[in-house]
């Protein structure tokens, strides 16, 4: 298809310059009057080389900020490509308006839609956000569809925030008492046992035992971060290979506390996935594909693929959905109550925002019982080297009062 360049007025005033895929003039003109712009000139264009596509993660904030303006562009009717060239100056990461001038780009002189340009650039869009959208253009309902993005990433991101908050003060209390416990054990009680022992006197229970942690550490330094390290290395490899993962990640979500909170928030993704996609007209088994994609934990994906071999085979969705464990009784109880009613998606709806307060109440019970844990377990292991310290000291004194 010939590529024109054109010049034309937007529903908003602004004078619009870009290049576009049609099969004439006349082509264009209809072409720019969908999108709410009227041709002012045009001329054949000549065709660019082809270029390497600009690709690799984006930061979520800064995605975040292209969608909200997607969105909000959308709701008031701006066409896509001069969104697109508005937003592009006025985004902070370098690569990512590469990537949108990349894409519009491949509207506009290859025709592609906006879900085919955004397919082109992978790392940069997860296939959540390209089937989605992909959806809401089939639909109609792209700015719905962009909204709902927004609002899910946003989401996340809180969470996401929440769960750092909450984990970072254990995290900086037991790195440092470790570090506290690694000087005393290492290095300071060797130095002071050489003083106990001279005086002759009987080591207690607690020296004998931090006697031998240090020896250990001393002695195996280099067979521990061996081990440490090759633990690590196993770790990584299983992650990366299907059937480990699905154990790895079934065996997280038996953790007391922190295993309850990883099923909470993949529940709450999975809902808010089917209830997007069916509210965009996605097919419900193709939903559940995509969904099965999404989820994070391996083990609620494979009941997710579960469901959807069922449902393949004539089953209901709640049927399918009551036969996992996996499944808590609000989600059951959501999908059988959309299923019958034939509102899905506002029945998930329901379930999505139940579980969006439920998700940071579960993040501050997990903190609850976590924070007096780690006190209890690292104030034990100071208390246990300062009585290995002390005691043969008090043994020390008790000896030379005798003499």
């Amino acid at each position: 298809m010939p590529q024109f360049w054109y010049e034309a007025l937007t529903s908003n005033g602004q004078v619009e310059k870009a290049t576009m895929a049609a099969t004439s003039e006349e082509d264009l003109a209809e072409r720019l009057r969908e999108n709410g712009a009227y041709l002012v000139r045009s001329r054949p264009a000549e065709k660019p080389a082809p270029a390497r596509k600009t690709d690799g993660k984006i930061d979520k904030k800064h995605l975040l900020a292209l969608l909200e303006y997607m969105a909000g562009a959308a709701q008031v009717g701006m066409p896509i490509m001069t969104t697109l060239s508005d937003v592009e100056p006025r985004l902070e990461s370098k690569k990512l308006r590469k990537i949108v001038a990349e894409m519009r780009d491949s509207m506009s002189l290859e025709g592609k839609s906006l879900s085919e340009a955004m397919a082109e650039h992978p790392k940069a869009f997860e296939s959540f956000y390209i089937s989605t959208i992909e959806a809401g253009e089939a639909s109609g309902q792209l700015d719905y569809v962009l909204a709902q993005l927004v609002k899910h990433l946003d989401w996340q991101q809180t969470i996401g925030a929440q769960i750092k908050q909450a984990v970072l003060y254990p995290i900086i209390i037991v790195v440092a008492i470790a570090g506290l416990l690694l000087v005393l054990v290492g290095f300071v009680f060797p130095r002071l046992l050489p003083v106990l022992v001279s005086y002759g006197t009987e080591l207690p229970l607690p020296t004998r035992v931090v006697l031998k942690t240090s020896e250990l550490i001393r002695g195996y330094w280099m067979v521990w971060v061996t081990a440490i390290t090759a633990g690590v290395a196993l770790l990584g490899i299983g992650r990366r290979t299907p059937g480990t993962r699905v154990k790895l990640d079934a065996l997280i979500l038996r953790i007391p506390v922190f295993g309850e909170l990883i099923a909470q928030i993949n529940m709450a993704r999975l809902v808010t996935y089917l209830a997007l996609f069916y509210r965009t007209g996605v097919e419900v088994v193709y939903s559940l594909e995509l969904s099965e994609r999404l989820v994070s934990n391996r083990a609620i994906a494979r009941a997710v693929a579960g469901v959807r071999a069922a449902i393949t085979g004539g089953e209901s969705l709640a049927a399918a959905f009551g036969a996992s464990p996996l499944f808590p009784p609000m989600v059951v109880r959501s999908v059988a109550l959309g299923e019958v009613t034939g509102h899905l998606d506002e029945a998930l709806g329901r379930a999505s925002v139940y579980y969006e307060r439920e998700i940071p109440a579960a993040v501050r019970r997990m903190v609850t019982v976590l924070q007096p844990a780690l006190i209890a377990v690292m104030g034990g292991a100071v208390l246990l080297v300062g009585l290995a310290i002390i005691l043969p000291i008090l043994g020390i004194y008790e000896s030379i009062g005798r003499r």
